[in-house]
């Protein structure tokens, strides 16, 4: 019973290490700054994103957008209609990350993000 118990602990230990290693380097969010991050990229309807430099876009339901210079790091924020999503490509076109629907703001790292593009 003890083998039993042993393994199912270090299975659920594996499975939180994978998920956050999974999404932690593109997208964190934290109660102290997503307040601070609506404030600035919130657009209804859209998908808006920020860089912690400055720049910002925002996307409707069909548009896309490189952000091949974006560096660093920023929010996103997802108020697209009809359960919406972004789909953040990197730089050989393979989708690293899909936004979940009505979603955010989120801090992420847009170091691996090469464009995005919004499917409604």
């Amino acid at each position: 019973m003890r083998k039993i118990r042993n393994t199912v602990s270090l299975l659920a230990a594996s499975a939180a290490v994978l998920t956050g290693a999974a999404t932690s380097a593109l997208a964190t969010d934290t109660p102290g700054t997503s307040r601070a991050a609506a404030a600035s990229c919130t657009v209804s309807g859209a998908f808006c994103a920020t860089t912690d430099s400055g720049d910002r876009l925002v996307l409707y339901c069909g548009m896309s957008e490189s952000t091949r210079s974006w560096s660093g790091g920023g929010y996103w924020n997802n108020r697209l209609p009809g359960n919406g999503k972004v789909k953040m490509f990197g730089s050989n076109g393979t989708r690293i990350y899909e936004t979940p629907a009505n979603y955010g703001p989120v801090r992420g790292n847009w170091n691996p993000v090469y464009s995005l593009r919004a499917d409604c």
